[in-house]
């Protein structure tokens, strides 16, 4: 899989961004049955998806980052968080 986006993906991005615009808290229940180091991640990610202007490349870079940083039952949270978001959002953080 390429590490470039396609406009298809993009697309469910920025409609994604939206809905979370639109309704901040749309994620606070799930973020909140996390473990605390995971909130803080999830938190973190999540700011950097609805940062202005996005940055796709800088938000893949920092979710690295974070994902480098953590415990390995963090990451597997995390990975589980995506997911669910994932379903929620149609499009991943």
């Amino acid at each position: 899989m390429s590490d470039k986006p396609t406009p298809e993906m993009l697309e469910k991005i920025m409609k994604a961004r939206e809905q979370l615009k639109a309704n901040p808290s749309l994620l606070d229940d799930s973020i909140a049955k996390l473990s605390a180091e995971a909130q803080v991640a999830a938190k973190k990610m999540r700011d950097l998806f609805l940062a202005d202007p996005f940055d796709g490349p800088k938000m893949k870079a920092a979710g690295e980052e974070i994902r480098a940083k953590s415990s390995p039952s963090v990451v597997k949270e995390l990975e589980e968080h995506k997911k669910l978001v994932t379903e929620k959002l149609g499009a991943s953080l």
